[in-house]
């Protein structure tokens, strides 16, 4: 019995991250221009169904892990949105 509770037990772990909240960015695309605030990001998050938000600026250093819950915007130097995307 031991044994089958292990096999099972990562299946659940799959069942789980499938149901996860994913992040759109394709639904945010019409913020690249606009300027990156706080009233922004919370907009962003709202409209892409992102769980987390960061505003990448320029030669900043990153976590490279993925998140399909999270949602980057990155900006220029004079903080105008140049891209969006999610990961």
């Amino acid at each position: 019995m031991k044994a089958l509770l292990l096999l099972l037990l990562p299946l659940t772990a799959c069942a789980t991250s499938q149901t996860a909240r994913t992040c759109d960015a394709t639904r945010v695309q019409s913020f690249i221009g606009a300027i990156g605030t706080a009233q922004l990001g919370r907009q962003a998050m709202t409209t892409a169904r992102a769980r987390s938000l960061r505003f990448i600026a320029p030669g900043a250093m990153v976590t490279m892990d993925y998140r399909a819950d999270r949602l980057n915007i990155r900006l220029d130097p004079r903080n105008f949105v140049t891209s969006i995307d999610c990961g």
